[in-house]
């Protein structure tokens, strides 16, 4: 029951409710009726038991198998930044697993300090990672994979065979933004400003309704052009075009 709230992100306060709801369930059971878990129980066996075992067990994969690092970082609501390390291990049949395996708290961003502190975590777990890493994967960005002096190079470093790739749609994203900058600015501006004319007022909102039941088309929402999801403008274009009647009549 703890790992399943774990794997589908419930709260922990609803430990107590599906403990009765089994017990209900489950009357004439002698298990459900032992049954007996909380809120406090069960971020105890999550926090103390699982993560523990599974963190272990990742441990030993990484000690025994080759792996590739995936790194990245990112800063959270209370603006701690972390840096997050994923694991793509090659077990000894030769299939590949990914595994989530930990979050680094960071201050200094720079390429010494992010290796600093991911080499300290390998020789911290007793990972052989000159050995067994044969892979890296990050971002783009200059203190992953900048020439002179990176994360990458100062992996190189102690790894000279080590292979290496930058993140496939932050390129996809670089070569789209390159190509779209011989199309006028003006298409990504129309689509912004008409979205945020329209889909930040209810009231505009209820009278862009009224037009698209009168050209009889379905009432579906307006999209933003995301900054952080890449290559979604084609998503906003494509239904900017589905709406474009009822958006004539409107403006």
């Amino acid at each position: 029951m703890a790992c399943f709230i774990a794997e589908h992100n419930l709260s922990f306060n609803i430990a107590s409710h599906l403990n009765k709801l089994i017990c209900a369930v489950c009357p004439d059971s002698k298990i459900a009726e032992q049954l007996s878990i909380r809120r406090t129980k069960a971020r105890a066996i999550i926090v103390n038991v699982t993560e523990q075992t599974a963190e272990e067990k990742i441990i030993e994969m990484l000690q025994n198998n080759c792996f590739a690092l995936l790194v990245d970082e990112s800063t959270d609501k209370s603006t701690i930044k972390h840096l997050a390390l994923v694991v793509r291990i090659v077990k000894l049949d030769f299939s590949v697993e990914d595994r989530f395996l930990t979050l680094i708290p960071i201050v200094d961003c720079t390429a010494t300090a992010l290796y600093g502190k991911i080499v300290e975590y390998f020789v911290e777990k007793n990972i052989p990672y000159k050995s067994n890493m044969i892979g890296f994967a990050s971002d783009g960005a200059n203190v992953m994979f900048g020439d002179k002096h990176s994360l990458v190079t100062l992996f190189k470093n102690d790894i000279p065979h080590l292979f290496t790739m930058k993140c496939i749609c932050y390129s996809f994203n670089l070569c789209a933004s390159y190509a779209c900058e011989k199309l006028p600015r003006g298409v990504e501006d129309f689509c912004r400003d008409v979205y945020n004319h329209i889909q930040n007022s209810p009231k505009r909102i209820g009278d862009f309704k009224t037009f698209q039941a009168f050209t009889n088309i379905k009432p579906h929402k307006l999209l933003h052009p995301s900054q952080t999801r890449w290559l979604s403008l084609i998503k906003v274009v494509n239904r900017l075009l589905e709406q474009l009647p009822a958006i004539k009549l409107y403006f």
